[in-house]
């Protein structure tokens, strides 16, 4: 059988058996819905947007004055190489805000303003931090389970952010809040769409790998044309298929 003749088998019988391939993708998303409504749990999200910008000194950062003396075009240069400074060294300053000793302080200094017992855990794995591509500027997303704790993370993060950077690399680059953090009033989407959405994927694929199973499996002889392509002989003639009426039944017990 070459692959022409496969992929026509493969296709026939996925047609034969469209049927049960839509049911089982129909159980798929089903089941993929009522899990997600009962076993997902629920998140709130605030978040807090800074810009990074270094504050140091021209000579610090290597700004050339222009040969020109023009005061404006110096300006021009050195505020370019300020941003430029801020966003090589924004990488760094990300790493530090992922580690266990900056999320302490964080849970500490919340701690002390709320008047609260939170644990470390409380922020651990909570914070998603990105930059925000081509600028100096950075987002820090808080997620958990509790609404009131992701705003309040995300508010502490306004004060220890720049508290942090300033009183690092001797304060060569600082932040501001660009952005500051709302109380999430409703929990996060639970991605019904893109969940049911696998849900019928991994439906059709189990259907689909059953039929095909089943069908290879299947070592009968279904056609003369099978018998032929299988073992490369003529079929000389076949036994129709009687269809024996009611009526004639009875005129042959007779």
């Amino acid at each position: 059988m070459n692959i022409d003749a496969n992929v026509q088998k493969i296709i026939y019988a996925l047609i034969r058996k469209w049927k049960l391939i839509v049911a089982v993708t129909l159980v798929g998303i089903i089941a993929a819905y009522i899990f997600t409504a009962n076993f997902t749990t629920l998140t709130y999200t605030s978040s807090v947007e800074f810009l990074a910008y270094a504050v140091d000194t021209n000579d610090e950062l290597n700004t050339d004055i222009t040969s020109s003396g023009n005061s404006g075009e110096y300006v021009r240069s050195s505020n370019t190489s300020k941003m430029n400074y801020a966003m090589k060294m924004l990488d760094t300053y990300i790493e530090i805000m992922k580690t266990n000793g900056f999320q302490s302080r964080v849970v500490n200094d919340m701690n002390e303003r709320l008047n609260s017992n939170y644990p470390l855990g409380a922020v651990n794995n909570s914070m998603t931090i990105e930059a925000i591509d081509n600028t100096a500027m950075f987002k820090i997303t808080v997620t958990t389970t509790d609404a009131n704790l992701s705003y309040e993370i995300a508010h502490q993060l306004e004060t220890t952010v720049p508290k942090m950077m300033m009183e690092t690399n001797s304060g060569l680059v600082q932040a501001s809040v660009e952005d500051k953090p709302i109380k999430a009033i409703s929990a996060g989407s639970l991605g019904y769409p893109k969940k049911c959405a696998i849900g019928a994927v991994a439906g059709f694929v189990l259907a689909a790998a059953y039929v095909l199973l089943r069908s290879f499996l299947d070592v009968r002889v279904k056609s003369s044309e099978e018998l032929v392509d299988r073992y490369g002989i003529p079929v000389l003639g076949s036994v129709p298929k009687f269809e024996i009426k009611p009526g004639d039944k009875k005129g042959a017990e007779k």
